[in-house]
């Protein structure tokens, strides 16, 4: 029997799938990430170890006749040093490929291109002829607008202006209750601390989104214009197609925030009247087997 594995590393967690030859998923495992630009690569790499050695004691199966990565540090496919930091010594696998998460959630759409918004934020299409178009993915730094990240970016920076100006505000409150402090200052030492993780900062956009569902206008606002920021990310990538856009939605983001994820479609639909979208059919996981198999 022929086991194939696929793997989705997100900037939050890592879903890895085991499948057989027919490709009937056989078990599934999750564990923290393998972003190696969003933690240290030894701390990925652990990650990784410990899926797979989850994936050995359940099923007893511990080497692949192809594996293949999605991992949110990647807009391309990864280059042979990139897999080998990341893998070697960890999987055993005959055929080994890495690409974007966004590559395997295309890859498992039945449409032409994905939008993904969980901690980082990307929109990958594919052309009639087969080529690629990636937009966004800049990262935390440089931009992700509509991630978690950069929704509980700008919350926390708007909650910075509140305290200085002695406001109180639930958006306030919220902070000092998801970050533990008292007083907003308090958060300084926390949000600059090496050890607090970027997926930690980005938790706390859930905060932000349930203040926004129970109608707090500054949280509203700042959904609003994440999901009218990400909307133009997404038009920059279907105005480059040649075919008639089928969207698909994944990531945490559109699964927990619905004021989110409505203001992006019916902006889309606003300005592409022809649009279709829907959520991702199945999984990435899924997308990144079925990559896996065809190596």
């Amino acid at each position: 029997m022929k086991y194939y594995l696929g793997i989705d590393g997100g900037g939050t967690k890592t879903t890895a799938c085991v499948a057989d030859e027919t490709g009937k998923t056989l078990y599934t495992a999750t564990g923290k990430t393998i972003n190696f630009y969003g933690a240290e690569l030894s701390v990925c790499r652990n990650n990784l170890k410990e899926i797979l050695c989850e994936i050995e004691d359940n099923t007893g199966i511990n080497r692949f006749e192809g594996a293949f990565i999605g991992c949110s540090a990647l807009d391309g496919k990864a280059n042979t040093e990139t897999l080998s930091a990341l893998c070697d010594g960890i999987i055993n696998a005959d055929k080994l490929g890495m690409d974007s998460d966004l590559f395997i959630a295309l890859k498992a759409s039945s449409g032409n291109c994905v939008a993904i918004c969980g901690t980082g934020s990307m929109a990958i299409g594919e052309k009639a002829n087969g080529e690629l178009v990636v937009k966004g993915g800049w990262g935390h730094i440089l931009g992700d607008e509509g991630s978690a990240y950069a929704i509980a970016l700008t919350a926390l920076k708007m909650c910075c202006i509140l305290s200085d100006k002695g406001e109180p505000s639930p958006l306030l409150d919220g902070a000092n209750n998801y970050f533990g402090t008292k007083n907003l200052r308090n958060i300084i030492d926390i949000i600059y601390s090496p050890d607090t993780s970027k997926d930690f900062i980005a938790g706390f956009a859930t905060v932000v989104g349930t203040l926004a569902d129970k109608g707090n206008e500054t949280a509203k606002g700042i959904i609003i214009n994440q999901a009218s920021a990400f909307t133009e990310t997404v038009c920059t990538l279907i105005n480059e197609l040649d075919t008639s856009p089928r969207l698909s939605l994944y990531g945490g983001v559109f699964q927990k925030n619905e004021l989110f994820k409505t203001v992006l479609c019916d902006e889309l639909k606003n300005i592409y009247p022809d649009i279709t979208i829907e959520a991702l059919s199945g999984n990435a996981c899924e997308g990144a087997v079925k990559t896996a198999m065809e190596l």
